[in-house]
């Protein structure tokens, strides 16, 4: 079963009474009395004596914000979790409006630094922001196509191909890394329920970063970071152009991500799997190497083969296409925390090749591929609700 973004009930939310007293007396609070069919009422005090209550101070806090309200909220508990029990679907779904709400609330009691394009290594941020002025600067009739392809061969030199298909860069800029880890810090101290992503091994510690996930991180400056720089202006056209024969613009169209930490005694690795994606870029948000293991292995085809080891360094992003079989293999000591982000096409559509678009080994025909203006063109769909709301998990 999916989760999905079509059920938009407001749930009801049990209002959080709060009484202190300064007296050691015991005071019955009679809870049948507390709720009506209205707005909860406040507490009565029963069976004491008004020398007792001249010596008690009772205070109400009733739940009005979507923050204090989605603070409130009683989570489901983690075997219901485990096992996908419906109550589990129920609770994200109809509070799902509610945490939108609430993150929103939450971004403005913060005071975090910006998130924007300087976290990301200079070298890498100096050739796509090349490119994209380049492009910036083509009218669509008279697009500079030689020095596009020549700023793409710049961009590729910063890549190693680490195994077939499989390249790795430095993407993150370490002196900026701890401004990301900041945000995702306090984000996991804000109270939010926040829903772990439990797709490939289940309720992993991290967050569900896309909009078309229930219980996504909906702080508005982040999903500014995360779909404007991380993903239009840095994912899909760079990974359109290292597999140019394998990516038509409806096999990217979508996004989907989510945050990891893999740790001894928590979630440690994840068996060899594919992944649901046209391309998965995963990229390690930690300042400094404090792990060992948790290598990354990839195998020479889906039949198996060869086999390639790939160590993981801070701020490193690995790309490689959804249909790729890999693993993570297990941490031995330490923490790794990671952003994975994979494309796709709507409802999840992948293209890989397949009808008459593609040749024998699977990639589409040169006459059908992106050109290089196409590759590198910002989406202009809809940004607001409603969007194709499939999501992976």
């Amino acid at each position: 079963m999916k989760l999905t973004k079509s059920i938009r009930v407001a749930a009801p939310i049990v209002q959080a009474l709060t009484t202190t007293t300064t007296t050691t007396s015991a005071i019955a609070l009679s809870a049948s009395n507390n709720m009506t069919s209205g707005s909860p009422s406040r507490a009565h005090v029963s069976s004491a004596s008004s020398a007792q209550q001249q010596q008690c101070k009772i205070s109400t806090k009733i739940a009005t914000t979507a923050l204090d309200k989605a603070r409130a909220l009683e989570l489901p508990s983690r075997e219901e979790t485990l096992r996908r029990d419906q109550k589990v679907y129920d609770f994200w779904n109809h509070n799902d409006e509610l945490l939108e709400d609430a993150w929103k609330e939450w971004q403005a009691t913060q005071d975090l630094p910006k998130l924007d394009e300087s976290l990301i290594h200079p070298k890498l941020r100096q050739v796509v922001d090349d490119i994209w002025q380049i492009v910036q600067e083509s009218s669509s009739n008279d697009f500079d196509d030689n020095t596009v392809a020549a700023q793409e061969l710049v961009l590729k030199e910063l890549f190693d191909e680490v195994a077939p298909g499989v390249y790795s860069v430095q993407f993150l800029d370490l002196e900026k890394v701890h401004i990301l880890r900041q945000w995702f810090d306090a984000a996991a101290e804000s109270g939010i329920p926040i829903r772990p992503p439990y797709g490939i091994v289940l309720n992993r510690k991290g967050f569900m970063m896309d909009q078309r996930s229930v219980g996504y991180w909906a702080a508005p400056d982040f999903q500014t970071f995360y779909k404007d720089i991380l993903i239009d202006s840095y994912i899909r056209p760079i990974s359109r152009a290292f597999f140019s024969d394998s990516i038509l613009a409806t096999d990217d169209s979508e996004s989907f991500a989510f945050s990891i930490q893999y740790q001894v005694g928590g979630d440690e690795s994840i068996r060899h799997h594919t992944d649901a994606s046209t391309v998965t870029f995963n990229i390690n948000m930690d300042a400094e190497q404090l792990w060992t293991g948790s290598n990354l292995y990839f195998w020479e085809s889906l039949n198996g083969g060869k086999r390639y080891t790939v160590d993981w360094a801070p701020g490193k992003a690995v790309m490689h296409l959804g249909r790729t079989l890999h693993a993570a293999l297990p941490i031995e000591s330490g923490i790794r925390n990671n952003i994975v982000v994979w494309t796709m096409g709507k409802d999840g559509g992948r293209g890989y090749g397949g009808g008459p678009l593609t040749s024998e080994d699977g990639k589409y025909h040169e006459d059908y591929q992106l050109t290089r203006q196409e590759r590198w063109n910002k989406p202009e769909g809809p940004t607001q609700k409603p969007w194709d709301r499939w999501s992976p998990f």
